[in-house]
């Protein structure tokens, strides 16, 4: 029985065991029916995705909206951005800035660059400031600019449920911009499509790197006053046509022309400023055959950003201060000799000018990495050829008022105030004294830079009588120069203040112009004999001698006028004798007149001889006159020790020989 039993007991096991692998396969076959349904979906339902048109999904829809207010905010972040490098950070210039041009640099009639610095007074616009402008740029033009477009227009109604929120961000490597605006969009049968309420753009322009490079130039420039010395080496330089300090043998006086050298020096800046480089940045390394430029023109301002670069630039159309010193009617000569009458025969010609200058320079600013551009600009001075920010500004508060012209200076004119004119005719030596009314007088009137013509003086004018003027308007000038000029006569000119019912006196002087080609020198060598020292008699000057005349007449112990005239062989020869034809020297007319008189005759550069004298000139010889003789000593000096006894005593030696005489 227990046998038995045992085999029923495993045929009921093995029985089981069969009917547990045959539900395996079962299952088994169950769940790969299942996977290969669901296989089947998602095939289907991707190839269903795949079919159905982008505009008829929501997702998609939302999608084209966002697409369109992104792009909308991308084109007035761009254009923000693109004013703000064009006008030193501000994308509205304020109008106080716009109105007043000492405050800005005008590149055009549309487009103006801020100072950041003027003077010692900074005017830079912060990070903030800049963040804020674009923020109200995107808040006033972001509606416009996407109900604007024609395509959304077509396809959808907006519903505002919320104002235009904008903030910008400004990062180290990027612009974003940030915009909260709540927006229901429907489609044209009214549907609703989609609500927006946070929107997102950027842009990656560095703007926040060139800002900060830009304001350290400007901080720099503060300190170190960089731009200031260049302009101080400049000068120093020596340039043939900006004279600064020097000497030079020679009895021919030196003279430049102040307009002639306020070009050449603006020439000198423009070539020179756009070669200023910062270190740090990218530009083209000077050559080793530069070494000025080398060690003067590259920068150190501290730590910059190795992907922009930064351009100085200054233009001759840019406005420019410019005044130097010591100046005559706009001329500007060398000293006669080193101040002492012993050593006056050397003959050297000494000068020393000092300039004041200020005038703007424009920076750009480049990301590399963009092309972005950003410039401000900044304003240069020298005081007596010295930096000096802080003078400049109280001396010259109006100096880069470019946008007013001469003539609307003198437009506004609201001051009246009299002038007149006379012609004076005084000797204190002689006691002569003549004071007339002198009519057809030019009047002109200075201020700074500008110059008003204000009339010609005429006789009895209004009813007035015995005088000769004119009363009229002037502009008002805390310092301005009242001039009057006539043909025939030496210009009288006064310092005025504009006030209301001023009256200025303008005394003219009358001269007279003798063809230099009339004027003749003889010399007469000097005899030494037993009875003292004798002269020979007239001889002609050799081809190679050169001379130098100079006349000096003295009111009140001061020069009031000088004559100077120098003949050398190249003006004898033929072919400059039209230039000697039309030259004249300008004596002091209608009365006789004193004059110092020194004459000194040069082979090249050795003295030989001269005169030293005083002559008065008779007026009425002068004026019936076609030749006047000088007559000069010339010596055989074994050795300087001789020449320097004969200079020393010329004054005395020159009693010897004749007056000059007018024939």
């Amino acid at each position: 029985m227990l046998k038995k039993r045992f085999r029923v007991d495993r045929c009921s096991c093995n029985s089981v065991k069969f009917r547990s692998k045959k539900g395996q396969i079962t299952v088994f076959i169950i769940l790969g029916i299942l996977l290969l349904l669901a296989l089947a979906l998602v095939i289907l339902f991707r190839k269903e995705i795949f079919v159905f048109k982008p505009g008829e999904l929501i997702p998609t829809e939302k999608g084209k909206v966002e697409t369109f207010v992104s792009s909308c905010i991308t084109e007035i972040g761009d254009d923000a951005l693109f004013l703000a490098g064009l006008q030193g950070g501000y994308i509205e210039m304020p109008a106080e800035m716009l109105r007043d041009g000492s405050q800005h640099l005008k590149m055009s009639p549309f487009n103006v660059v801020p100072y950041w610095v003027r003077g010692e007074t900074l005017n830079i616009p912060s990070l903030d400031y800049i963040k804020n402008e674009i923020d109200d740029r995107i808040e006033l033009e972001l509606r416009n600019c996407l109900l604007g477009k024609e395509a959304f227009e077509e396809a959808y109604d907006i519903i505002e449920k919320s104002d235009i929120s904008a903030d910008t961000e400004i990062v180290d490597t990027k612009v974003i911009f940030n915009v909260r605006w709540d927006l229901e969009v429907r489609n044209k049968a009214g549907d609703v499509i989609t609500s927006l309420v946070d929107h997102l753009a950027e842009s990656p322009i560095k703007l926040k790197r060139v800002y900060e490079t830009a304001r350290q130039i400007v901080e720099r420039e503060i300190t170190d006053l960089k731009l200031e010395y260049l302009t101080q080496d400049l000068i120093a330089l020596e340039h043939p046509n900006v004279p600064a300090a020097g000497m030079e043998l020679g009895c021919s006086k030196k003279t430049w022309k102040a307009d002639e050298v306020k070009a050449a020096l603006k020439d000198m800046l423009r070539i020179n400023v756009r070669e200023l480089k910062i270190e740090g940045t990218e530009f083209v390394e000077f050559p080793e055959e530069l070494p000025y430029y080398q060690n003067h023109y590259v920068w150190d301002i501290g730590e910059m950003p190795n992907d922009v670069s930064v351009a100085f630039n200054f233009d001759n159309t840019y406005p420019f201060s410019f005044y130097v010193t010591p100046q005559s009617n706009g001329m500007m000569k060398s000293g006669m000799q080193g101040g002492s009458d012993i050593l006056s025969f050397l003959c050297l010609q000494i000068w020393k000018f000092t300039y004041d200058v200020s005038y703007p320079v424009l920076v750009r600013v480049r990301d590399e990495t963009t092309g972005y551009n950003f410039q401000m600009a900044f304003t240069v001075h020298l005081v007596k050829n010295m930096p000096n920010r802080e003078l400049a500004e109280s001396r010259s508060p109006s100096f880069f008022v470019d946008t007013i012209t001469d003539e609307d200076y003198c437009q506004n004119s609201n001051t009246v105030m009299n002038a007149f004119a006379y012609e004076l005719i005084e000797n204190e030596q002689t006691g002569v004294y003549w004071r007339e009314p002198l009519e057809d007088v030019a009047i002109s009137f200075t201020c700074l830079k500008y110059r008003c013509e204000i009339g010609e003086t005429k006789y009895n004018f209004g009813g007035s009588g015995h005088v000769a003027g004119l009363t009229t308007n002037f502009p008002y000038c805390v310092g301005g120069i009242l001039r009057g000029e006539k043909e025939g006569y030496k210009e009288d000119w006064e310092r005025v203040v504009t006030k209301p019912g001023e009256k200025i006196d303008l005394d003219l002087v009358p001269v007279f112009k003798f063809p230099a080609e009339g004027l003749k020198v003889v010399k007469h060598e000097l005899i030494t004999g037993a009875e003292g020292l004798l002269v020979g008699g007239e001889e002609e000057l050799e081809a190679d001698e050169t001379i130098m005349i100079k006349l000096i007449n003295k009111k009140d112990g001061e020069v009031f006028h000088n004559i100077e005239w120098a003949s050398s062989p190249e003006l004898r020869n033929e072919e400059n004798r039209e230039i000697m034809e039309g030259s004249e020297v300008e004596f002091l007319g209608k009365t006789d007149f004193e004059y110092e008189v020194e004459v000194y005759l040069f082979n090249e550069e050795e003295m030989k001889g001269g005169y030293k004298g005083t002559w008065t000139v008779d007026w009425e010889a002068l004026s019936q006159g076609k030749e006047i003789v000088f007559h000069v000593l010339e010596g055989d000096f074994s050795d300087d020790n001789e020449l320097f006894d004969f200079m020393v005593n010329l004054d005395e030696h020159s009693k010897i020989v004749p007056l000059p005489k007018i024939n």
